[in-house]
């Protein structure tokens, strides 16, 4: 689907910022999701299989979460959706702006979702510790399903984001 924006649209600039920061944020996704993990499962820091397994695995493949990623950047754009570029009187681009702005909310939330057991068992599971992709989907469900619960919101590819009252 093509964007059919201005090209200096709030959207346009907050899709490139969300684009550019997506390796870096579900990186700390799952730092934060191991940190959270040891901590409360292994509050000594003792070497075990599983923790040394975990501690030691190294992320190659960011695919597993992109629907995550997707699904967190449209519910902030569709809470935060003015259309129409601000004002900024500290000097800085518009680019900058959306970009702390919307690295603050991700970490934000995130510290908040890693809070919750299910979530933090889903993603680590999606990540580590399964490999099928039947029980892969089966997460991405359960985790979906996590998402709309939180915000009252569902994103579908194609309808779009329907709100849950």
């Amino acid at each position: 689907m093509s964007d059919k924006l201005f090209k200096n649209d709030r959207n346009y600039i907050l899709k490139k910022v969300q684009s550019n920061t997506k390796k870096t944020l579900i990186n700390y996704l799952i730092l934060k999701s191991i940190e959270k993990y040891e901590l409360l499962t292994n509050p000594l820091g003792l070497n075990d299989n599983t923790s040394n397994f975990i501690k030691n695995f190294k992320i190659n493949n960011y695919k597993k979460l992109d629907f995550f990623y997707r699904k967190i950047s449209t519910i902030y754009r569709f809470n935060h959706g003015e259309v129409q570029l601000s004002f900024l009187w500290d000097g800085s681009s518009h680019e900058e702006f959306y970009k702390n702005r919307w690295t603050s909310f991700f970490k934000i939330e995130i510290k908040r979702m890693v809070k919750n057991e299910k979530f933090r068992k889903i993603v680590l599971s999606i990540l580590i510790l399964i490999k099928k992709k039947d029980e892969i989907a089966d997460l991405q469900y359960n985790l979906s399903t996590f998402i709309r619960n939180k915000y009252n919101i569902q994103v579908f590819k194609r309808k779009g984001v329907v709100l849950h009252r």
